[in-house]
């Protein structure tokens, strides 16, 4: 039973990679509610020690000093991956956030993440930093030439589709701006940097999270839709990328290879074509049909793009929708309020 289950959440983390993190972040910080209120400093040093891990190597490259990568190591190299990967930790954060303020404070556990909204905030911003290390540095100066050098780009492009490319490399350069607003909205969260603001000024500021939850689902979407239409790849700048890294850099040239958001994790390795996964009876098996597990179900790269796509959709959509429903309600409530103060 325990092995199915594991088969289970590994079959769902393979396929739904962000739904099952989001699913997952949210049970931990609903459980945890109380311990991260608490300890909040605990929680931050212990979500920002892998942003050091991969800045250190990464800025003393800048400076032409080659240190250890902590990738090297077998477990924390997999950690550190994930972590830089903003589908895995730092996104699915930011939907938390985001969701919270669309939801009903009237649901028990809605109110224990409403206690921690500040927290989370704080503490999703290691990862998407770290996300933003790797991938700004590495993946910004291709996309950027297919707008400042078009036809020197294309010469060396891996063009399938020109409306593709268009939507990868935009969706990329996109991520810049996000990255700008992201910035003043993580900064204020802190207690400290927050006092220092009025209270009309900060809420103007909050207010800003709209847009960055809008463009956050035009740069992911885009990036999916992109890779769907253009499965060929990035084009020349990411190819440049590839080759000029040093071997020490392994961590990002994964993360430079992984345009379209979607890793096959923890899938096991296809069986050959001459060994059957369910051996007739008196080969060797005694007998006995091996029966076939969530551990053995195969989707391919690119279904795994349409359901990320679909995913993101679902996400946004349904967020949209609760949002502007309690918006409603909200204007519904004021009104009447108003309509007894006059009476």
């Amino acid at each position: 039973m325990v092995k199915i289950l594991f088969d289970f959440v590994q079959f769902l983390y393979t396929t739904l990679p962000l739904v099952t993190c989001v699913a997952v972040l949210t049970l931990l910080s609903v459980l945890l509610s109380k311990s991260i209120k608490k300890h909040a400093t605990v929680y931050y040093i212990v979500t920002g020690l892998p942003f050091v891990l991969v800045a250190i190597p990464f800025i003393g490259r800048i400076f032409g000093v080659e240190t250890f990568g902590f990738n090297r190591i077998p477990l924390l190299g997999g950690i550190l991956r994930d972590y830089i990967h903003a589908g895995t930790f730092g996104f699915p954060l930011l939907i938390i956030i985001m969701y919270m303020g669309a939801l009903n404070v009237k649901f028990k556990w809605v109110k224990k993440l409403m206690s921690i909204r500040k927290e989370l905030s704080i503490i999703s911003g290691f990862p998407i930093f770290t996300h933003s290390l790797i991938r700004v540095s590495n993946n910004f100066t291709g996309p950027l030439a297919y707008f400042t050098r078009h036809d020197e780009y294309m010469e060396t492009a891996r063009a399938a589709n020109e409306a593709g490319l268009w939507i990868s490399n935009f969706s990329f350069v996109l991520g810049i701006v996000l990255l700008i607003l992201f910035i003043p909205l993580w900064v204020t969260s802190f207690g400290s940097v927050r006092k220092c603001m009025s209270g009309t000024a900060w809420k103007k500021l909050q207010k800003c999270s709209y847009v960055l939850y809008a463009l956050l689902f035009i740069h992911a979407a885009g990036i999916q839709a992109g890779g769907l239409l253009n499965p060929r790849g990035g084009g020349g700048g990411h190819a440049q990328i590839e080759n000029t890294q040093a071997p020490d850099n392994r961590l990002a040239v994964e993360n430079v290879r992984d345009q379209t958001d979607e890793r096959a994790r923890g899938t096991r390795p296809v069986q050959p074509e001459n060994v059957s996964a369910s051996p007739s009876p008196g080969r060797g098996g005694g007998g006995r049909v091996q029966s076939i597990g969530f551990a053995d179900i195969k989707v391919s790269p690119r279904a795994k793009q349409h359901i990320h796509l679909i995913s993101l959709i679902l996400i946004f959509g349904s967020y949209l929708y609760l949002r502007l429903r309690k918006a409603r309600t909200d204007g519904s409530k004021k009104k009447s309020q108003t309509a007894g103060e006059i009476v």
